[in-house]
């Protein structure tokens, strides 16, 4: 009886194995490590920021003088794909780009760090991309 007792414990043990998921290869998360933005109007922008809602994580630069930009580079940190929202002030208006999802462009190389870089084109009008260098 306990012969048998050990056979089945042992053929569970094996089949529960046999059926265990594996993990998939681990797959590199995206880099991100700075943020260019591009004042692309013929205005003065200040109070600048990309916000990720669901953190609170930001990044902002105070003013941006016309058809210039600002650049900035931290620590790198792994691409979460959260929405985003860019704000800033111009003309003595605030404006917002409304909260948006940066898409990955399809040739990416996860190996790479990446920057985001973010372009504002008038009032109301901004956008942002994953660029690599």
């Amino acid at each position: 009886m306990l012969a048998l007792r050990m056979t089945l414990t042992c053929m569970f043990t094996l089949l529960l194995s046999a059926c265990a998921s594996r993990s998939a290869e681990p797959v590199t998360a995206l880099q991100i490590e700075g943020l260019l933005i591009e004042n692309s109007t013929q205005m003065w922008l200040s109070a600048v920021r990309i916000l990720v809602p669901a953190t609170g994580n930001f990044v902002s630069c105070s003013t941006i003088t016309p058809q210039s930009k600002c650049s900035t580079t931290f620590p790198e940190t792994s691409y979460t794909g959260n929405p985003v929202e860019i704000t800033w002030n111009q003309g003595g208006q605030a404006h917002s780009s409304g909260v948006f999802v940066i898409q990955l462009p399809a040739d990416l190389n996860y190996e790479k760090p990446a920057r985001i870089l973010v372009v504002i084109a008038g009032p109301g009008l901004a956008g942002a991309v994953i660029t690599q260098h």
